[in-house]
């Protein structure tokens, strides 16, 4: 049965008893009896009251949004390509094809193809091999390198060997590097002067061909 119901019922009969109390006197238990009747009349008010006030309060919580504080906004910090970052094959990767960079090279495995940094730094690392062309600004070759290497200084390590074409303007070859094959020149950059046209003289054509052998 409802809750409701119950409370009338239950308050109606209370006050029957009452009225039957006041018949024979019985002034105590008319008493009584009456103010049960009030007592099942008041809780289901009382109680429809207090569901109302949290019915309410369940609805403002719910309609009210909340209030999240806005995240701080940092400013992104340049990746690896925006700062033309370094290139780095594993010591455990084999890569097979070319590579065109605008920053440095580090080769720590194994390179077949060719590797293209014309203003960046190359660097063939102790046990890393590269078999292809190599073109950059400065070149140091600490591991193995079989192919024409270009660039305006080449260093070869201790443990460094070269085998192919070296083009440079500065070579060096510490104790302990290997090189054999053919080396050029490259002729020296052309200074720049305030006058248009005018370039440096008795730059030379062709470069000059300097065979080397195994040091």
């Amino acid at each position: 049965m409802d809750r409701k119901y119950l409370a009338l019922n239950s308050a109606l009969l209370f006050w029957l008893l009452a009225l039957v109390a006041w018949c024979f006197n019985a002034r105590s238990l008319t008493w009584l009896f009456a103010a049960l009747t009030l007592m099942a009349f008041a809780i289901p008010l009382l109680s429809n009251q207090v569901n109302l006030m949290f019915k309410k309060q369940k609805i403002t919580e719910i309609d009210k949004p909340e209030m999240i504080a806005p995240a701080p906004v940092s400013e992104k910090e340049p990746t690896a390509v925006e700062k033309h970052g370094t290139t780095v094959i594993a010591s455990d990767v084999h890569f097979e094809g070319n590579i065109v960079s605008g920053g440095h090279v580090y080769v720590h495995g194994t390179l077949t193809g060719n590797i293209d940094s014309k203003e960046s730094l190359i660097k063939i690392m102790r046990g890393g091999q590269v078999e292809g062309n190599i073109t950059c600004r400065e070149l140091i070759v600490d591991g193995k390198v079989i192919g024409q290497c270009s660039g305006d200084a080449i260093e070869i390590c201790e443990n460094g060997q070269v085998t192919g074409t070296l083009l440079y303007r500065t070579l060096a070859v510490k104790k302990g590097g290997v090189f054999s094959g053919q080396a050029e020149v490259l002729p020296a950059l052309a200074e720049k002067n305030n006058v248009v046209g005018l370039m440096k003289e008795n730059v030379p054509d062709t470069p000059e061909l300097i065979p080397l052998q195994k040091l």
